[in-house]
């Protein structure tokens, strides 16, 4: 009889990036998220799908029931999250008494979510972070109002004046190019995996929706530097431990920071690899050891959602693409603003991975809108 394969328990609002990484690492994933769909069903062990809806968050109740009944009769390393958790710092200590965390705890999400506690982190690391205030000032313009802890950029609009709702904040908009920066941290220390662009979906109602990453890129002049050094000089003051991300804004102000996700994202699509998958890079940085490098994948990639723009229909034994990734069991119904699936793409150049994956998200809504109309 074989040996188990050794597990780890994980929940994402999509697991499947987090679940096929851990199985090229040679771990089972256990996982729960908002979908178990078609490809985590291929890669996880073990899953469930809760109910839920993106970007809401998990109810803790049914989180920790759901693992428990993945975790049984298996003794699971620990516990992997992704995104789902931003404002969810007391959930972690909660799953934190029953399995391992294997990544960041509870208080340091919640020092890193909290808008305050953020920008005078930077400020002490001396680090440029965009003016915040908890009540939009009587002259909005200029001014985002962003929810504590959300994810994905549907959260984010356009500010109003004197808006000051406790769940939310203002930041001030700093004009330039977005960029991301991937990394693995052990403690003080970290190792960057690479760069990446980000580019939105905006719709009326929310104007700085997630669309997709392209990279790993190698930003112009000394601009990988400096974004490698404020990550240094922030985690020199808050230690961080596994995969993480963070998210920049180069323009004429200079170089700001915006956020660090302290958890396993979306671009894992774009860095892993069989050779180097990034969970295991994650555990190996929980405890306390960093590679020496990172080579990363010889082709530049390009993923993200292919939104619905009208209402969709998926037939039952619709033909998915081969570059196409969460994919939703047929029969089921789609509204306008919900995701699709996944495209990935991929290309010698930046130009060539983006076009490829525009092509095919079109592609992909031409197919599937149509049927719904």
């Amino acid at each position: 009889m074989s040996a188990e394969r050794p597990s780890l328990l994980c929940a994402a609002f999509s697991a499947r990036q987090i679940a096929m990484s851990a199985k090229r690492a040679g771990l089972d994933a256990l996982a729960v998220d908002f979908f178990h769909d078609l490809d985590l069903e291929g890669v996880a062990a073990r899953g469930e799908a809760l109910a839920g809806h993106y970007p809401d968050g998990f109810s803790d109740a049914e989180l920790i029931e759901a693992l428990g009944r993945l975790a049984k009769d298996r003794a699971p390393l620990g516990f992997v999250y992704g995104a789902g958790f931003e404002d969810r710092p007391a959930l972690l200590e909660r799953i934190a008494e029953r399995w391992p965390i294997l990544g960041n705890d509870g208080a340091t999400v919640r020092a890193l979510k909290d808008p305050e506690r953020f920008a005078a982190l930077c400020e002490r690391a001396g680090v440029a972070h965009p003016e915040i205030c908890r009540e939009a000032p009587d002259d909005a313009a200029g001014w985002l109002s962003k929810r504590i802890g959300g994810a994905g950029g549907s959260h984010v609009r356009g500010a109003v004046a004197g808006e000051a709702e406790p769940e939310r904040y203002v930041q001030r908009f700093v004009e330039g190019e977005r960029w991301s920066a991937g990394f693995v941290a052990a403690g003080t220390r970290l190792l960057v995996l690479g760069f990446t662009r980000q580019w939105t979906a905006p719709t009326p109602e929310e104007p700085f929706r997630y669309a997709g990453a392209v990279g790993p890129l190698d930003p112009p002049g000394t601009l990988g530097a400096q974004m490698t050094g404020a990550l240094e000089r922030v985690v020199a003051l808050q230690p961080l431990t596994g995969l993480c991300s963070a998210d920049f804004v180069a323009g004429p102000q200079g170089l700001h920071l915006l956020e660090i996700n302290p958890r396993a994202g979306a671009t894992i699509d774009i860095f892993d690899t069989e050779a180097e998958p990034l969970i295991g890079l994650h555990l190996e940085a929980c405890a306390g050891r960093l590679p020496q490098g990172f080579a990363g994948p010889a082709e530049i990639r390009a993923t993200g959602l292919a939104w619905a723009g009208v209402p969709a229909s998926l037939p039952a034994g619709f033909d998915w693409p081969p570059h196409a990734s969460d994919r939703s069991r047929g029969p089921a119904l789609f509204q306008a603003g919900e995701p699709l699936c996944t495209i990935l793409a991929s290309g010698a150049t930046e130009r060539d991975a983006a076009a490829l994956f525009e092509a095919r998200v079109a592609d992909i809504r031409l197919r599937l809108e149509r049927k719904a109309a």
